[in-house]
């Protein structure tokens, strides 16, 4: 066989490989443009039926727009109102401690009143729509727009994700801002989270966030109070 004729016979393999390779599939993101939908509607499918999230997340803080630290966190949020949080440095855990609505238990690590506001707007972040069920919702191009007396959500008209949240808090503005959309077996949520707190910037990078773990026996116990 010559070379002419041995490059076509390589070309027209490779093509034929290249042709009958399955083309990955990537999930689409979730649609609900065909119509407005009411309150309650966007509700019932955005919670739908989630009673536990897991969250894995990589935690970089900045204060005054300088570093500050940074931290990886095992986070399990539960409605109504609870908190359990394990933070760790370089693998080593420095904190382990549950928040029960406005009550802090910490279990291991060092007492800090700024762990309460930590935990507490994680979970307004990622769990947001738990205080959104009695505000009022409006539309406003390709956003659904949802306000209550502290606080303001945008969500994207077609997917339902949320885009960018603002919550008042004694007379302090937290500001949190939504990216980067990702897919886990069907259940879509932004991985990327911005939370300006106070002079803080918490830049949270969630690797995995899971549906309805089984919790452990431990997972949401406080300690007796003598």
């Amino acid at each position: 066989m010559s070379k002419k004729l041995l490059r076509c016979f390589y070309f027209s393999l490779l093509f034929v490989f290249v042709a009958c390779v399955p083309t990955p599939k990537i999930a689409p993101l979730p649609l609900y443009e065909q119509r407005d939908l009411s309150l309650e509607e966007v509700i019932a499918k955005v919670s739908d039926d989630i009673d536990v999230l897991k969250t894995i997340a990589d935690i970089n803080i900045e204060k005054n727009n300088e570093p500050y630290s940074s931290i990886s966190a095992s986070m399990l949020i539960k409605k109504p109102g609870w908190v359990h949080m394990r933070m760790y440095q370089l693998g080593i855990l420095v904190r382990d401690f549950v928040i029960k609505d406005d009550s802090l238990y910490v279990l291991s690590g060092k007492n800090d009143d700024n762990l309460k506001k930590l935990g507490r707007e994680l979970y307004n972040a990622i769990y947001w729509w738990d205080g959104y069920s009695r505000g009022e919702m409006s539309v406003g191009g390709e956003t659904y727009i949802i306000r209550t007396g502290d606080r303001e959500i945008h969500l994207d008209k077609t997917t339902l994700l949320p885009l960018k949240q603002g919550i008042k808090v004694l007379n302090k503005n937290i500001q949190v801002t939504y990216y980067e959309p990702v897919n886990n077996e069907g259940f879509w949520y932004p991985a990327l989270l911005k939370i300006h707190m106070d002079d803080f910037t918490f830049t949270v990078k969630i690797k995995k966030l899971i549906k309805n773990p089984l919790p452990g026996e431990s997972d949401f116990q406080v300690p007796s109070e003598n």
